[in-house]
């Protein structure tokens, strides 16, 4: 049984790609529409059977889906960069606003969710709006992606046995949130609530963090360093490989709370330096002992 009619997926590239995926075969929806500015995108997503229709018209996806008839969808996901995705859900509000519902037929009710990584910068300027108008917005972050970008890159399976985290207003309808919830449920996530706060105090830690440090050990790679790199080393900067204009967007969304981050890890970093310094071997077998503690509770 089908959640939605139909689903507008707004960036179809690696997680918004892997969206439709699930979608597509979890049966959430009876149509999945993509916008991209990108027609490559637009075209290998098709090919992939990602979306059933795809255009680079914003408003045309969001209102009519490549006709003239009007067809608002039930669910718009907004899977940008973090930096556009207040724009975005105001602009398709906006268009979901000026399009009036066929005679007879009722009010607008369009739900619209993001897949960011940060959400106190969104949910700031989004969720204190009420009513849109027809649409309301309730932030999702979908804990799960890659260092690929791309609808090539997209996963059916992306969202199995991961968490998302969804961030309502107080604002936000019980109705919608339960919906929500359903929605990624059936991509295969476990969901949980918090507020925007929390969420960036806590993947600031977990997720920006180590990709910043991922990137300084990649950044203080010498050239001649690099034929003497090993699995550990690939590993440890895989995250280094990211898009960095994705990754400026999260950093400048959530700056405080890594500066916060930051300091921790200075801490850190500077006992460990003091106890190679003291030549403390037994204070180091703690200190690697408490990591592994942690790093094994992972799984």
């Amino acid at each position: 049984m089908t959640l939605f009619s139909r689903i507008v997926i707004i960036g179809v590239g690696l997680m918004g790609g892997s969206v439709g995926l699930a979608a597509k075969k979890k049966e959430v929806a009876g149509c999945i529409v993509g916008v991209d500015r990108d027609e490559t995108h637009l075209t290998a997503a098709r090919d992939r059977g990602i979306i059933d229709i795809g255009t680079t018209d914003f408003e045309e996806g969001v209102c009519r889906l490549g006709g003239t008839q009007s067809r608002v969808a039930e669910l718009i996901v907004v899977a940008t960069p973090v930096g556009l995705v207040a724009e975005y859900v105001q602009r398709a509000a906006e268009a979901i606003r000026s399009v009036a519902p066929p005679r007879g037929f009722p009010p607008r009710n369009v739900l619209i969710t993001d897949v960011g990584s940060t959400k106190s910068a969104v949910c700031s300027q989004l969720c204190s709006r009420k009513d849109f108008g027809g649409s309301r917005f309730i932030g999702s972050h979908p804990i799960a992606g890659s260092e690929r970008s791309g609808p090539q890159h997209a996963s059916e399976v992306l969202f199995e046995n991961r968490l998302t985290v969804i961030s309502p207003s107080a604002a936000a309808r019980d109705v919608d949130i339960g919906l929500l919830v359903q929605f990624w449920q059936r991509l295969g996530s476990s969901v949980i609530c918090t507020t925007p706060e929390e969420h960036d105090s806590i993947l600031a830690r977990t997720s920006h963090l180590p990709h910043l440090l991922s990137a300084i050990l990649a950044g203080g790679l010498r050239s001649q360093d690099i034929r003497y790199t090993g699995t550990g080393f690939r590993s440890t900067t895989r995250l280094a490989a990211g898009l960095p204009a994705v990754w400026r967007d999260i950093v400048s969304s959530n700056s405080g709370a890594i500066l916060e981050a930051v300091r921790d890890y200075e801490h850190r970093l500077r006992d460990l330096r003091e106890i190679i310094e003291r030549k403390d071997w037994d204070g180091l077998t703690a200190f690697l002992e408490d990591a592994k503690q942690n790093r094994d509770a992972l799984g």
